[in-house]
């Protein structure tokens, strides 16, 4: 990889890098620099020692203690809560199972921190003297010594969009490093996907937002690959309803502070974010003669083309009964995201292997609604004002924060819920597809609390990418979960203890928590 020659954009990594400060910082070279600028270019021994040690700056090998890959899996950001799940999730089912050894290393600016969490979750095991690596975004040396170190990085550090978290992306793509994070923040995606191109053409994985809500994006992919499969036909039409059952363990300190960052996002972003397609996969509104439908903006005479009526959020605001189904449904928690996870999903099918899940795709997702609570729900959605958006546990968000507060379940930053109460939740995700000639199919997916679902999914993601990454489809890029770990990441997770059921819905009888280990 050579430095970029785009006027246009400057990937971060390479601007910090490649600056006259970070080349000062190796004596040798910044020397060589000069003794070549003082004879005007025509001592060659001086041409030689700066061949010389440019080339140890291009590979990093003045700075960086490592030759070669000594972990499979590097884990960043582990002194908080996210840390605190991952470590969890490793010691009672990653490591308990052994579907293959792995070396794994944690990393933090804190190293004194991730110790004491390491320690204190460790104690006892065969694990107690796992790596800590110091690494800091304000340290590029730092980056790409821990990076270097790895097969793969696993960001836990968040809020996404309040750090310079790229700088670590783009130190992956030049590392040859696949990249794993658990974001969530639609801020953070559309600054990061300038790197696809860079990720595509490197080979190297970018895969953002591997959380408890990726779920939806591989239900759609499995629906998608029934109905291809089964009926030889693409997708037209997908919908994810969201459930959970259980008593809220408490809001971590880490999603409050997430949740205020979304909330005051600048003119500009809000702007991006509110386009159902921000994320890519845009499906154009035809007229009844073929001609695309646009806007003309007043003015400036900018054309753009029209987002269908299907496609719009507003559909998803509402409390609105899915006849064909016999669901009553609500405004979901994470709606405006996962929908366009999706979609840049239907794209990425489409451009890297020219066979998307539909080439007139719309997907939708709400929160299901439990039947004692359709009335009231109801009673309190009124008019064209949109309704209370719902998490997981079968109440609205504003009434979730309201029970946790009372209960002082609500965590100061960098804590959250003991894993043991999670064990007590469940989520789910009820999905069905259908075909453009009308079929129908049905998958659903009955899993843990939210929380300890990220660390399932971003920790056996992060083990696809390693080990199985001969079997992949496609092999760089700033992807989504199921475009980079397809069945294989599924497998895993069903290995792992989720439960997946494709053909119907999980029936009642099945929506409990599988065990946490």
């Amino acid at each position: 990889m050579t430095v970029s020659e785009d006027a246009g954009y400057v990937p971060p990594f390479q601007s910090k890098y490649f600056s006259a400060d970070m080349m000062s910082k190796y004596e040798p070279l910044a020397e060589a620099i000069t003794t070549v600028e003082q004879s005007d270019a025509k001592d060659e021994e001086a041409f030689q020692m700066f061949d010389q040690h440019w080339a140890k700056f291009m590979d990093f090998s003045w700075c960086s203690q490592w030759d070669g890959k000594k972990y499979d899996i590097v884990f960043y950001g582990m002194s908080g809560y996210t840390g605190y799940l991952m470590m969890e999730y490793l010691k009672r089912n990653a490591l308990r199972k052994k579907r293959e050894d792995f070396t794994f290393a944690f990393a933090g600016r804190s190293v004194a921190k991730v110790v004491e969490m390491r320690d204190r979750l460790f104690a006892g095991t065969e694990w107690t003297d796992v790596p800590v690596l110091s690494a800091s975004f304000d340290d590029v040396v730092s980056i790409i010594d821990m990076v270097k170190s790895a097969h793969v990085i696993v960001n836990c550090a968040g809020p996404y969009m309040l750090t310079e978290g790229e700088v670590l992306i783009d130190a992956c793509v030049w590392c040859k490093t696949d990249y794993i994070d658990i974001s969530m923040e639609i801020p953070w995606t559309l600054r990061i996907k300038e790197l696809h191109r860079y990720a595509l053409e490197a080979g190297v994985m970018v895969v953002p937002s591997c959380a408890g809500n990726a779920y939806a994006d591989l239900g759609v992919m499995m629906l998608s690959k029934k109905i291809r499969d089964d009926l030889g036909e693409e997708t037209r039409s997908a919908t994810c309803y969201c459930s959970g059952g259980g008593t809220a363990p408490g809001i971590s300190g880490g999603m409050l502070r997430t949740r205020a960052a979304l909330a005051q996002v600048d003119k500009s972003t809000e702007h991006a974010r509110a386009d159902p397609f921000s994320l890519g996969g845009f499906v154009p509104n035809f007229d009844r003669n073929g001609f695309k439908i646009v806007d003309v903006q007043p003015g400036t005479g900018i054309v753009t083309a029209r987002t269908r009526e299907e496609d719009r959020d507003a559909n998803m605001t509402r409390i609105s009964e899915d006849r064909k189904m016999g669901v009553w449904r609500a405004p979901y928690v994470h709606s405006f995201f996962d929908t366009r996870i999706v979609r840049r999903s239907n794209m990425l099918h489409a451009d890297l292997g020219n066979q998307p899940y539909g080439s007139a795709l719309n997907f939708m997702e709400y929160a299901m609604l439990p039947p004692e609570k359709v009335a009231s729900a109801r009673r309190e959605s009124s008019g064209d004002e949109p309704a209370k958006p719902y998490g997981q546990y079968g109440m609205s968000l504003d009434d979730e924060e309201t029970v946790v507060k009372q209960s002082g379940r609500d965590f100061k930053e960098g804590k959250g819920p003991q894993v043991e109460d999670l064990g007590q939740v469940w989520s789910g995700h009820f999905l069905y597809a259908e075909s453009a000639n009308g079929s129908q199919v049905q998958c659903s997916f009955i899993g843990a609390d939210g929380y300890f679902e990220t660390a399932r999914m971003a920790i056996e993601t992060a083990r696809t990418l390693r080990f199985d990454r001969q079997k992949l489809p496609f092999k760089g890029g700033v992807l989504t979960p199921s475009v980079a770990g397809s069945t294989c990441l599924l497998e895993r997770l069903i290995e792992s203890g989720v439960k997946f059921k494709m053909g119907a819905w999980h029936d009642r009888a099945e929506m409990v928590a599988p065990s946490i280990g």
